[in-house]
């Protein structure tokens, strides 16, 4: 019946009764879904009573007979609270208030078999319809169902409108060179090229563009365009390509295919052919090309274009043009010329055409959304309507069956049905971005994944294939190998097809809800009343809407299976979540809650548990929770005792186990079975470093033997364990598939065994506070840690067993190679490294070492060696000296040939001038400098750091001998706590200035320096005057300077200044002249206690923070004016006690005020208030108003 539905539906999606019947039948799925997890809620209890049970009657039976032998034999040591057999239950109410009688069940399977009964009837009413309507298009009379229920449908031809193809110039020239090129496949005439792309992003108009190409037209003898879309004849394709190369065949009426195909190949002999097939939706195709690479062609090129990656299958995809969106600039090209067509751009405002560059992020850079969106902009070029398009989801604009919204929802029917409700259900969120795995879980809780009966895959891994699958089809970018993003227009797309089962709520713009809303999202407060009036919700993720909390026991919530609460307000969890019996997914990590009951070891279902950094302990029962499978703890200090990790069977990813000194032996260790713990990829293993002297090293080392980890584990942490010995475990290759190792506080750990070394998937390395201890290699081997790429150290004596003294065996036992492939090496206060070579490690790129004296007399030797180094890092390094010895040759003494690939160096507390000399005129590709704390450094040549980005200097002297030095790339500098750029040789005829130096500089920092005038020149510059001319400026920080206007001469120097911070500037009372800075988006003015005055209107604000201006008593009174004001923040302003008389601004979405005037800010909440009134429409408001 669901098929026959769904087939009804994609035929006739607008059909009313259509599309009722399919609603029904989704909501008897539900029903069934709801039933399915009553039945499955009731399974999981009776196992948890039966495994409880168990553990009570063996816990007597040992109990008993420890009276006997004085031996205790239970798995675990309980702690306190697990000896009541009355608290090792559940609470009542939560026992309560998940029971459900037969009767209950019976009543439910009834209403659905109902249901079923009414669809079964309606769709037969439907079916005989559609038959009848059959019967009558047979008979050639007209079919009513073209007029109410089609829409037209798209045909391309090879004519094309487009004067100008916009960004695609390499595809172009590429493709045009494939057809113009010799064939691929050699053992064959026939050559594929696939365009492949989402809808809308110019696939076909690329085809049109190349096959009109003049250059094209001369190659071939023979062309065709045919249009495939999704019903492929191959009888039809076949007599189109004979009919165009033979026009005296269209007359030809038989659909005998052998015989058109013959005829084709017939036709084909010694021809140069060129195929263009477009719009592509099955594999199909393919029995096209036998025909073709059978026929006597000279050569044929095909020209495919789909959107789906997989009709591609066994067609050499190596020359496939994959059209992501268009170049922004080429974009913003394209935009213009459709929004303001034969008008011109420059004629009108520049908030005009800020307003188009919103709207342009917002379209994915498709032609096809540039082109509908420009039209509709067009209608009325003013800043209003722009803002009300910018502001509107483009999915419920009006457009017509040609726009992008019907492109793109074309894509999304020709899903296969098990991914088109995991596609909807991702406009849920509001930014448009992923965890795979969080994404995954959700998709399981609302039951859209369903376990394989037929393999082994988990409902997880089969998750994983839906995203990849989603990500092929374009409907998905991947940011990192975990995350995903949407795209807006993928966003509205969904919210489209969702038809109201998905709302996004955001206070103050939207003023009810879908009844059929299945999922919400909530930013900010809301009528609890309005969320409580749909039905059947499934997932409710609430932001900063705490006024919902005392309603969650609305019988609107009682079927949640995901939940989601971002409230750093919330410090309990409200009792109604604790009944949530459907609930799944339960995140809690942006909470304030510190303690939870034992009551929500009674959620059997969860499968995911997301706890708050503050909460101080888990729920001692968490181990009813056998569904479990991920758990996550913000606050990695906490973690599972083995007694609550027993029954936990499902867990997957991270696990941590504390509290591992309560464990008296091996044999209670071996219980948690880590050993068959496949999933688990990470595992803490924590002793508490308070208490663990307590328990004997000897102990200890039988527990860690215990604990031995399943082969799949990828992270292994251990922490302050006493024991000296290496478990059993770590002495064989049995972890292959470990890639991380961190031994933290381990004081007593004496050695490290040579099978670690040999591990072939180790990359990372970490010993922190380790005491003294020796890591063995073999002799025997070529390499010893052959994947190691990270190394770090941290107060550790290392020493690699059997090295003797020379420089050759530091690095090599017999013929074994050393970290082959370290890339990253951090020794922080480590007094003795023995027995590593810094030279040697070719591959490394980067070097830190921070008080470390066991290796800094290595420095000035492996800067000669370490050719591929890009950062180095070096902090409390004393006694260097500068050194070159007779290996190095006369090339690597020429300029920058000894690190020529370093881009970044930090140096703090460095005494050895000529060392930091000469290191910086040996860097030709120095991107970042900073330096802290040294002695003056001196600069002859500053043509060496041409490629310089930015400087940082602390408490430093920076001395430039140049005449007139130049920073040609230099964005970033910032000067800070009595450091100085000093121009020591510049002639003080020559009137340089700031800009000359650095004329890119766009970010610039001041901070603490006794004088204003940190950059010192042969004249006396003062700030900010010398600010003139940096016309790239877009940051400007300035703190703890004594400064008093802002001169109106400068200012408008300052073109692109987007961001101002002002801090600390004791003097500062006004900022008037800021009015003259034309960029400027936000303002920050922190501790300046003697401001108070404003200047004249800033109208491009977006931003004003304010805090600790204890003079401050009001805002500007043309604040309502600015048209783009976002947000407004005012803290710790003990004299602020008004708002403008002239109100906030309509744009306004973020208001705080924080410790000001008490009584501004219960007015502020005080409903019908002067002030209330004047801030009812910002969506987000917060004020805390303790007494200053």
């Amino acid at each position: 019946m669901q098929g026959r539905i769904m087939k009804l539906f994609q035929k006739h999606k607008q059909n009313e009764r259509v599309v009722g019947l399919h609603n029904k039948l989704k909501d008897v799925g539900y029903d069934i879904q709801d039933l399915e997890s009553e039945m499955n809620y009731m399974e999981l209890e009776r196992k948890v009573h039966e495994i409880n049970k168990a553990e009570e009657e063996e816990e007597e039976a040992n109990s008993s007979s420890s009276q006997f032998s004085g031996k205790r034999s239970f798995p675990f040591r309980l702690p306190t609270a697990f000896l009541s057999k009355k608290k090792r239950r559940l609470p009542a109410s939560s026992q309560s208030s998940s029971q459900s009688t037969d009767e209950d069940i019976v009543r439910q399977v009834t209403s659905i078999l109902k249901q079923i009964q009414i669809i079964e009837s309606k769709l037969k009413e439907e079916t005989m319809l559609e038959e009848l309507f059959d019967q009558i298009t047979l008979n050639g009379v007209y079919d009513p169902r073209e007029h109410h229920f089609t829409q037209n449908e798209r045909v391309t031809t090879s004519s094309t409108s487009e004067r100008k193809i916009y960004g695609r110039n390499d595809e172009i020239r590429r493709l045009i060179n494939f057809l113009t090129g010799p064939n691929v496949n050699n053992s064959s005439n026939v050559s594929v090229v696939p365009i492949v792309g989402i809808g809308g992003i110019g696939k076909t108009t690329l085809a049109q563009f190349v096959f009109k190409d003049r250059e094209i037209e001369n190659h071939f003898s023979e062309k065709a365009w045919i249009y495939v879309s999704n019903h492929f004849d191959r009888c039809r394709i076949t007599k189109e390509m004979l009919h165009v190369i033979n026009p005296n065949v269209q007359r030809c009426s038989t659909s005998n295919l052998d015989f058109l195909e013959r005829e084709l190949q017939r036709h084909l002999t010694g021809k140069k052919f060129l195929l263009v097939l477009d719009d592509i939706w099955s594999d199909e195709w393919q029995w096209l090309l036998a025909p073709l690479q059978s026929s006597q062609a000279q050569v044929i090129k095909i020209i495919v274009t789909c959107r789906d990656p997989m009709v591609l299958r066994n067609i050499d995809e190596r020359n496939k043009i994959i059209l992501k969106g268009i170049d922004h600039q080429e974009y913003w090209s394209l935009f213009l010329n459709c929004a303001f067509a034969e008008n011109n751009p420059d004629n009108y405002s520049q908030e005009l055409h800020d307003i188009g560059r919103r709207i342009v992020k917002k379209l994915m850079g498709s032609p096809l959304a540039a082109k509908t969106v420009g039209k509709l902009l067009g209608r009325d070029l003013i800043e209003k309507h722009w803002n009300d398009v910018l502001e509107n989801d483009l999915w419920k604009l009006k457009i017509d069956a040609h726009d992008i919204m019907p492109a793109l929802a074309l894509s999304y029917y020709h899903l296969s049905p098990h991914l088109q409700p995991c596609f909807v259900y991702c406009s849920l969120m509001r930014y448009h971005f992923f965890e795979m795995e969080e994404l995954i879980y959700m998709w399981i809780a609302n039951g859209y994944i369903h376990e394989s009966g037929s393999n082994s895959k988990t409902m997880h891994d089969i998750g994983e294939e839906y995203c990849h699958g989603l990500f092929a089809l374009g409907f998905f970018d991947k940011v990192d190998s975990t995350k995903v993003k949407m795209h807006d227009l993928m966003h509205d797309l969904a919210q489209l097809v969702s038809h109201g089962e998905i709302c996004i709520y955001n206070r103050g713009k939207d003023e009810k809800l879908s009844k059929n809303a299945r999922h919400i999202y909530v930013k900010g407060s809301i009528d609890p009343r309005l969320v409580c009036e749909t039905n059947n919700l499934r997932t409710l993720v609430l932001e900063q809407a705490g006024g919902m909390s005392p309603f969650l026991n609305h019988e609107a919530f009682k079927r949640v299976r995901v939940l989601v609460i971002s409230d750093d307000t919330m410090q309990e969890l409200p009792e109604a979540i604790y009944h949530l019996k459907h609930l799944q997914y339960l995140d809690l990590l942006k909470t304030s809650i510190k303690s939870i009951q034992e009551s929500l070891c009674g959620l059997y279902q969860l499968r995911v548990l997301k706890l708050p950094k503050y909460l101080l302990t888990l729920p001692s029962q968490v181990h009813n929770l056998i569904n479990l499978e991920i758990l996550y703890i913000c606050n990695r200090k906490n973690g599972l005792m083995c007694t609550q990790l027993r029954n936990l069977n499902k867990l997957r990813g991270w696990l941590s186990i504390v509290a591992l000194e309560i464990i008296h032996n091996k044999k209670e260790a071996t219980k948690a079975k880590l050993n068959e713990r496949h999933n688990i990829k990470e595992l803490n293993l924590r002793w508490n470093i308070d208490t663990v002297d307590r328990c004997k090293h000897a102990v200890q080392e039988e527990v860690l033997e215990g604990l031995q980890p399943h082969p799949n584990l990828e992270q292994l942490n251990i922490e302050a364990y006493m024991g000296s010995k290496t478990p059993s475990w770590l002495l064989t290759l049995a972890l292959q598939r470990l890639q991380k190792l961190s031994l933290i506080r381990c004081r007593n750990w004496a050695c490290l065994p040579a099978a670690l070394g040999l591990l072939p998937s180790l990359k990372v390395l970490h010993l922190y506070d380790i005491g003294n201890i020796t890591i063995e290699c073999y002799n025997s081997v070529p390499e010893m840690f052959p994947s190691l790429e990270r190394l770090k150290l941290r107060r550790a004596t290392v020493s690699f067993k059997s090295m003797s003294s020379s420089s050759r065996s530091l690095t090599t036992l017999g013929s074994s190679k050393l970290f082959p492939r370290l890339q990253k090496l951090t020794v922080h206060k480590c007094d003795e490294v023995n027995g590593l070579l810094l030279p040697m490690f070719s591959t490394l790129e980067i070097l830190k070492l921070k008080a470390s004296r066991g290796l800094q007399s290595q420095v000035p030797r492996c800067l000669q060696n370490l050719t591929s180094l890009t950062s180095i890092t070096l902090f409390f390094i004393k006694g260097l000296t500068t050194e070159t010895t007779t290996k190095i040759g006369a090339q690597q003494q020429q300029e920058g040939r000894v690190l020529p690939n370093l881009k970044y160096i930090e140096i703090k507390c460095c005494e050895d001038k000529s060392f930091m000399r000469d290191l910086l005129l040996r860097v030709p590709s120095l991107k970042r400098l900073r330096l802290y704390e040294c002695s003056p450094v001196s600069l002859p040549v500053v043509g060496r750091l041409s490629f310089l980005q930015e400087i940082k200097l602390k408490e430093v002297e920076l001395i430039l001998e140049d005449l007139a030095p130049v920073f040609p790339s230099l964005k970033i500098l910032r000067i800070w706590k009595k450091s100085t750029i000093i121009l020591q040789n510049m002639p003080s005829s020559v009137t340089t200035q700031i800009h000359d130096c650095f004329p890119c500089l766009d970010h610039l920092y001041i901070e603490e320096c006794d004088e204003v005038n940190g950059l010192q020149w042969p004249i006396s510059f003062q700030l900010p005057q010398c600010l003139y001319g940096l016309s790239s400026l877009t940051h400007f920080g300035l703190s703890s300077a004594k400064i008093k206007n802002f001169p109106t001469e400068v200012m408008p120097t300052l073109h692109a200044l987007y961001s101002l911070n002002l801090s600390d500037c004791s003097e500062l009372l006004s900022v008037e002249g800021l009015q003259a800075l034309p960029s400027l988006r936000n303002l920050c003015i922190f501790y300046c206690p003697k401001f108070r005055s404003w200047c004249k209107e800033i109208p491009t604000l977006c931003g004003i923070d304010i805090s600790f201006c204890h003079d401050l008593e009001s805002l500007p009174a043309w604040l309502h004016c600015l048209p783009s004001l976002k947000k407004l923040s005012i803290y710790y302003c003990p004299k602020f006690d008004s708002l403008p008389e002239g109100g906030l601004p309509s744009s306004l979405e973020i208001l705080e005020i924080i410790k000001c005037d008490p009584g501004l800010m219960e007015h502020c909440q005080q409903e019908q208030s002067p002030e209330w009134l004047m801030i009812q429409h910002i969506p987000y408001r917060r004020y805390i108003s303790e007494n200053i």
